[in-house]
């Protein structure tokens, strides 16, 4: 249904396969290594969305226009902007790529002499513009899901000055990588120190590989055997196919859990 639903039900987190063990000290100091496979199949992939935004002003040398003629901008560039100068929704986005399309008025400052020329000749005609386009910004890219323009003219309330402001939502899908941080419900948490071949893990008497790796010795110092219990309890239930309901303080004994760990 959702990151955090399944079928109506809370289904916070995944359900992975961990084993409890030093491999080649990629987890000292509560470090975690993981499957390879985690990462194929989306395991821990999440989803960020940014909103950027840019107003058209008033200014002393004339008001900014939001258009699709920006100078000195090839056609490329423009590709995915519609005929008002604004990315079209479902654009797949990158860094430095035009949003917005936007202009402002140049300054007397800001002229280069063949401009000041042009301007002596032949007046306003050659008044100059330059590109101030809202941009992606380095490092950022994605798939544009939503765009929503204000303006004037339309009767939208907009602050003193303004006579359009654009606002885009860039959704971005990161796959878990090393150096994030994974958690569990026992306070148990670390860093991602490595992500392993699937075929290089450790794996189960079966030929069933691990999927993370946890260091053993985070248990007794944090003194958090709730991930121990929770890890075994899991572990029949995926055996034995049932589902455990674990309420806070008042989850499953310690009875109920070696019951149901002696009937696998």
């Amino acid at each position: 249904d959702s990151s955090s639903t399944e079928y109506g039900e809370l289904a916070l987190g995944q359900n992975v396969t961990c084993a409890f063990m030093s491999w080649e000290g990629y987890n000292f100091e509560d470090a975690i290594i993981i499957s390879n496979r985690l990462v194929e199949q989306d395991k821990f992939a999440s989803i960020h969305i940014k909103k950027h935004e840019v107003e058209a002003r008033d200014t002393k040398l004339g008001p900014e226009e939001i258009t699709r003629d920006i100078p000195n901008v090839g056609e490329e560039s423009l590709r995915e902007l519609d005929e008002t100068g604004i990315v079209r929704i479902g654009a797949e986005v990158g860094p430095d790529d035009i949003l917005v399309g936007k202009i402002t008025p140049k300054g007397e400052t800001e002229l280069s002499a063949e401009e000041k020329l042009l301007r002596a000749i032949f007046g306003e005609k050659a008044r100059e513009v330059k590109d101030t386009s809202l941009r992606v910004p380095h490092g950022e890219w994605g798939k544009v899901i939503n765009v929503r323009v204000f303006s004037r003219d339309s009767g939208d309330d907009l602050p003193a000055g303004v006579n359009q402001w654009v606002q885009a939502w860039i959704a971005q899908k990161r796959r878990i990588s090393v150096g994030d941080k994974l958690a569990g419900r026992h306070g148990n948490k670390g860093v991602i120190s490595l992500i392993a071949p699937a075929e290089d893990m450790p794996f189960l008497p079966d030929g069933t590989p691990v999927d993370i790796i946890l260091n053993p010795i985070g248990v007794p110092s944090r003194m958090n055997l709730g991930q121990v219990l929770e890890t075994h309890l899991g572990w029949a239930a995926q055996m034995l196919g049932f589902k455990v309901l674990t309420p806070v303080f008042d989850g499953a004994s310690d009875a109920a859990i070696e019951d149901a760990l002696a009937r696998v």
